[in-house]
């Protein structure tokens, strides 16, 4: 086998120079027809001058064409969902503001109602409290009435503790002031003297000294004394301002800024009151207008008990005055 192969390569190499020369013809033959072939084909629009397949070509570009159709189909329809997606999302701000208005209006709402409900709360706590110290203020009237009867009934009794029972009603009368700590109301009475133009000590509340007793407020010059002359109440809301009549004594040890006085009389009958019943606070403008309400409240329950007790001590000679002056 190996010596045919080299047989049949020495006889090609014995004859080489015809073989190139043909295979040079074949070569350069087959070239003249792939030119004429590729002018054909380039004359007849089916290759460019490249060579390039130009109906490969606009398949190609076809596809391509499809494709960029396609995606413009894509493109609009996604377009188109922003645009939905855009209109919905203002759809919601403009629903999100809506339902911030009505929070809004809704927390006006609550806060409105909430400040009725703390006003009808401090209503009702005002109502509750105020029915408490009326509820106090009439038990201390009960008690009041009942001491009076009770001494005008046992006559024996009233007049060895005189000054005690009148203790214990003045004492009764201050317990309704409101605030009476802060407002250290003091009460005295005072009836007008037998003989002098001025005033005299009867009775005073347990928020006094004995000194209390020596002291004989003018008719003219002090406010006791005007709601006595005058038969009308006299409220003087600052002792100091000098507009108000009021005895301003030299080295007074005074310790309130408001006196009330209220004539101790049957009724609104002109001549007959019999004493003054002075109340004085601490504060400047002490008293409100229902306490000054209950203070003539007391001085009408406790005016038959002294009318009776003057006329008693009238007959036997024990005045008032006596007392004060011992």
């Amino acid at each position: 086998m190996a010596e045919d192969l080299i047989k049949l390569l020495e006889i090609l190499n014995d004859s080489s120079g015809w073989f190139l020369s043909f295979l040079t013809y074949i070569v350069a033959a087959g070239l003249v027809v792939m030119i004429i072939i590729h002018l054909y084909r380039y004359a007849t629009g089916k290759n460019d001058w490249m060579g390039r397949n130009l109906e490969e070509t606009d398949q190609g570009g076809q596809v391509t064409l499809i494709q960029l159709e396609r995606c413009q189909e894509e493109n609009d329809e996604l377009e188109k969902k922003v645009i939905l997606l855009e209109q919905e999302r203002k759809e919601l701000l403009e629903l999100i503001k809506e339902k911030e208005l009505e929070i809004t209006k809704g927390k006006k709402q609550v806060n409105k109602l909430t400040q009725e409900i703390n006003t009808l709360r401090q209503l009702y706590e005002e109502l509750d409290n105020r029915y408490d110290d009326e509820t106090y203020t009439m038990s201390q009237i009960m008690y009041t009435a009942d001491e009076i009867a009770t001494a005008i009934v046992e006559e024996e009794h009233f007049r060895q503790n005189r000054d005690d029972i009148f203790m214990n009603l003045l004492d009764y009368l201050v317990n309704t002031f409101k605030g009476f700590r802060e407002k250290n109301p003091r009460c005295i009475i005072h009836v007008k003297h037998p003989e002098e133009d001025c005033l005299i000590h009867y009775a005073h509340s347990s928020g006094h000294s004995h000194r209390v007793k020596f002291y004989r407020p003018p008719i003219i010059g002090s406010s006791a004394g005007k709601a006595y002359r005058t038969n009308e109440l006299y409220y003087v809301p600052d002792v100091e301002n000098l507009e108000y009549e009021y005895d301003r004594k030299e080295l007074s040890r005074k310790v309130y800024r408001t006196i009330l006085c209220v004539p101790i009389k049957a009724g609104s009958l002109d001549g007959k009151t019999i004493g003054v019943l002075s109340v004085t606070g601490t504060p400047v403008d002490a008293y409100e207008k229902i306490e000054i309400e209950r203070a003539i409240l007391f001085a009408s329950l406790i005016y038959p008990l002294i009318h009776i007790d003057l006329n008693k001590r009238k007959e036997t000679g024990d005045e008032p005055d006596s007392e004060a002056s011992g």
